[in-house]
């Protein structure tokens, strides 16, 4: 398949990401397909964009239900961070509005109903995976308040 094409040149979007971990501080990524006109084959949190009058934690909720048939329940609102997105001569930024939850659970079942794949991985590994730039910086940001008190 070949990489979609961008029709906008320059848009605003907000979106609602997870930063979901399982009991060994592993963090869920989703890896793009090929044909996804962002960033093909490379690895993100899951989440999406927040619809016109959308609330972000409703926002969330409806695409890990779209992506994973999962049922986002104990998330907590970690904060707003700015991104900015380009390829080629297009152009997108908006608000990432993070959320955090820790899935307690031994088997994590889902269905990946977009993307590649999806995966857990360490934090120490994580410079190593091929993450989208913003994502990436998040994950850093977020994970020692998150862990550091144990």
């Amino acid at each position: 398949m070949k990489n979609k094409k961008l029709k906008v040149k320059i848009s605003k979007r907000d979106v609602a990401v997870v930063l979901l971990f399982n009991k060994k501080r592993e963090i869920l990524l989703q890896k793009k397909s090929l044909d996804y006109c962002w960033f093909p084959e490379r690895w993100c949190l899951f989440g999406g964009g927040v619809e016109k009058d959308e609330k972000p934690e409703k926002a969330l909720i409806r695409e890990l239900k779209e992506e994973l048939n999962y049922k986002l329940t104990n998330k907590k609102f970690l904060g707003v961070e700015k991104y900015q997105d380009k390829v080629g001569e297009s152009f997108r930024e908006g608000k990432q509005h993070v959320f955090y939850v820790l899935y307690k659970k031994q088997n994590f079942n889902v269905l990946l109903k977009e993307g590649a794949d999806f995966a857990f991985f360490s934090y120490d590994k994580l410079d190593a995976v091929d993450i989208v730039d913003h994502d990436l910086k998040i994950i850093k940001k977020y994970y020692s308040g998150l862990f550091n008190n144990d």
